[in-house]
């Protein structure tokens, strides 16, 4: 009798492993094989993350097994250098469980090429940085001959004036954060902004994240709340990028919660990693931009549209998250409030030693 879905998992376009509780490989696809120049032979019985290169692999399989499926989004881009070709792979990852009468015997570990596609990409940023580069330089002669004006160092101003010469120096205050934000996302994507990660105090995360913008929430009327917990473990986690993250979400929600409303920054302490939440009682994302949301240039439009941002800020924390090997997500409900979240690992110490 045929074995349509051996046939099936032979011949399908992606990276397959099937590893075991201690996550070393029994099975490997014939694509596997090619991609990372080993038989089934050779691989079995060898750890996947010795043979694929990806760390990231081991806390997302004991996560697992742990409890049964994934506690949270598999990796969208993993980077991997193969050892016998010295070639860079970028891989999506996904883990599933493998049962027998109900009982967890291992993993099916999926890793989906997207080499390609980060190409495309890249070259697009690379473009991008090109004309921000290009851009700041006249940029900040307008700037600068703005600002003379409305000093009076040119010659005085009417009223009218004033007010036009106001409008004009927020749109070029606008126009540079966008360029700061391009540069910023295309250093990030090209590799050449290092992320450090180091053991971290996550409650002093919060404490700087949210330092600034507690007289912002006064004026408008929020209420700014923390709940973390105490003797939290370290995390792994570069402190500066991890803290624009924060303070970004914490000004998104700012941004988009009225007088009255309330934003609270929570942190939760998972098996492997430590979760950082920011709830607020805003207006809401509607369900046709949650799955596009971190993407480059998407803005919510709605009611509760408020100036500001270009697009940029949520695909920028994408970015440094990804970087540190965890996720970031959102749920929200129209006219009730939104939580974005992200994940980091836990610091080890024998990673660090090692």
């Amino acid at each position: 009798m045929t074995d349509w879905s051996g046939l099936a998992l032979q011949h399908i376009s992606d990276a397959l492993f099937i590893t075991d509780r201690a996550h070393n490989i029994v099975w490997l696809n014939p694509l596997a094989e090619e991609i990372f120049g080993i038989n089934a032979g050779e691989g079995r019985g060898r750890p996947v993350t010795e043979i694929t290169g990806i760390e990231q692999l081991t806390p997302l399989l004991e996560e697992l097994h742990e409890q049964g499926t994934p506690s949270e989004p598999a990796f969208e881009k993993v980077e991997t250098v193969i050892r016998f070709s010295g070639r860079r792979y970028f891989f999506k990852v996904a883990v599933a469980p493998v049962s027998r009468e109900g009982v967890s015997i291992g993993a099916l570990v999926q890793l989906t090429d997207i080499t390609r596609f980060y190409e495309m990409e890249k070259f697009k940023g690379d473009y991008i940085s090109i004309i921000s580069h290009e851009f700041r330089t006249p940029l900040t002669s307008v700037v600068l001959g703005v600002e003379m004006l409305r000093q009076g160092l040119l010659g005085e101003l009417n009223e009218r004036g004033e007010e036009v010469f106001d409008a004009i120096g927020d749109d070029c205050h606008r126009l540079t954060k966008l360029v700061d934000n391009l540069l910023e996302l295309s250093r990030i994507e090209s590799g050449t902004i290092y992320i450090q990660a180091e053991p971290v105090d996550a409650a002093e995360l919060v404490r700087e994240a949210i330092r600034p913008l507690k007289i912002q929430a006064e004026k408008k009327g929020i209420s700014l709340l923390t709940e973390v917990p105490e003797a939290l473990p370290l995390v792994a986690a570069d402190f500066n990028k991890t803290v624009w993250v924060l303070t970004n979400l914490v000004g998104n929600a700012l941004r988009y919660t009225e007088a009255g409303g309330t934003i609270t920054v929570r942190i939760r302490v998972g098996t492997w990693r430590l979760y950082f939440s920011v709830q607020d009682s805003g207006c809401g994302i509607p369900p046709e931009y949650r799955d596009q949301i971190f993407e480059k240039f998407i803005q919510v439009r709605g009611p509760a549209r408020r100036k500001g941002g270009a697009g940029l800020g949520l695909a920028i924390a994408k970015e440094i998250v990804t970087a540190h090997g965890g996720e970031i997500w959102v749920e929200s409900e129209v006219g009730v409030g939104s939580t974005f979240t992200f994940s980091f690992p836990l610091f080890r110490r024998e990673e660090i030693m090692g």
